[in-house]
Parts: C-alpha cells; structure tokens; sequence
C-alpha cells in the first residue's frame, strides 16, 4: 500500500486516520538530512495540528525556524534525552528518521550496531508515552530497525503489527538516482544511507 509515495505522502496517509485530522505528528531525528525536510513538509500538511520535533543537537532553531511558517501547525523543539518523553506526550505519529547515515568504510554491521541502538532507545520511549502511535521507522538498515522496534514495543505488551511501518522509499528513490546518473550500484545500496 505504501511503496510508491515519496516518505512524505507515506506519513500524510497514516496522518490522515485520526478521525479530527488534527494529529500531533513526532519526528525523532528532526534536525538531520532527512528530519529538517521532512518537517519542513509535515509542517504544510493540513492534517498536522501539532508538530513536535526531537533530536540531540539543534532541534530549538529548526523548531523556530518552521514556526514562522504560517500554517495551522504548532511547532515544538526537543533537544536531548531528558526531553524525549515531553516530544512524544499525546503523540498519533511517530517519524524515525534519526540515525547516522552509512560512510565510506563503514560496514553494513558497523550502521546496524550504531542505529539499532539509537532506534531502540526512541521505541523504548515510544512505547512509554505514546504506545498506540503509528510508527514509521526510516533510519537504516530498515529491514533490522522494524524487527527492533517491534521487539521493543512487545516488551512493554503493547506491539500492533498495524501501526510499525518501514519507509524505504528514500532509499529506492537513491538508487534510481544512482542508475539515472550512471553510477554503477554497489551491493545492497538500496539499504544502506
């Protein structure tokens, strides 16, 4: 159902279930390559009432930044572990596009063992606030993110395999980048960031 639409449009459908279209949305990982833009688009979305964005550096001037923005959204910055639980309060979505991206020399093992953590402690506190969410992992390797989450949230007794998604669609739209621009892909590059 969700494999074609850019990440975007993949969260503005799961937004649009509250039946108020008035969701309180959640990025984690708001100030990084792929949080600012992200929020930057959910911020224009009219079915975002609330936008609470959370990361470990910086999120206070991307949160000031989006809220001279005039749209219905109320922007919120989190900054640091001792905020986390605040940014998720109330909660109907869940955007993880937090994590560090693959670099040159950095094995698939080497990305799996620095995101699984950093994924696990944002289920954990997911779990904790805001455990009927939909949450949309993007942060990589997705297919070894989901499993970890899903873990996560069966610890806590409150998993719903209908609301952990993986959105991979970044990721093939990089390949085809690769492909368009006529660099040969190597193994894998469409799990890896």
């Amino acid at each position: 159902m969700f494999s074609r639409g850019q990440p975007y449009e993949i969260v503005c459908e799961i937004v649009s279930s509250p039946p108020q279209n008035n969701a309180k949305v959640a990025v984690l990982g708001a100030s990084g390559g792929i949080g600012q833009p992200l929020s930057l688009l959910l911020k224009n979305s009219p079915l975002v009432g609330e936008l609470s964005l959370f990361d470990i550096a910086h999120t206070p001037g991307v949160a000031a930044d989006l809220s001279h923005i005039e749209t219905r959204a109320h922007v919120t910055g989190y900054m640091g572990p001792d905020q986390l639980d605040a940014a998720l309060k109330g909660c109907n979505v869940v955007v993880i596009p937090a994590g560090v991206p693959r670099k040159p020399g950095m094995t698939r093992d080497d990305l799996f063992n620095t995101n699984a953590t950093i994924v696990a402690t944002l289920a954990d506190a997911v779990a904790r606030n805001c455990p009927e969410a939909m949450i949309c992992i993007i942060a990589n390797p997705v297919n070894s993110t989901i499993p970890i989450t899903s873990e996560v949230m069966k610890k806590y007794g409150v998993y719903n395999p209908n609301r952990v998604f993986g959105v991979t669609t970044l990721d093939i739209v990089r390949a085809n980048a690769f492909v368009a621009d006529g660099v040969p892909s190597r193994p894998a590059v469409c799990s890896d960031r």
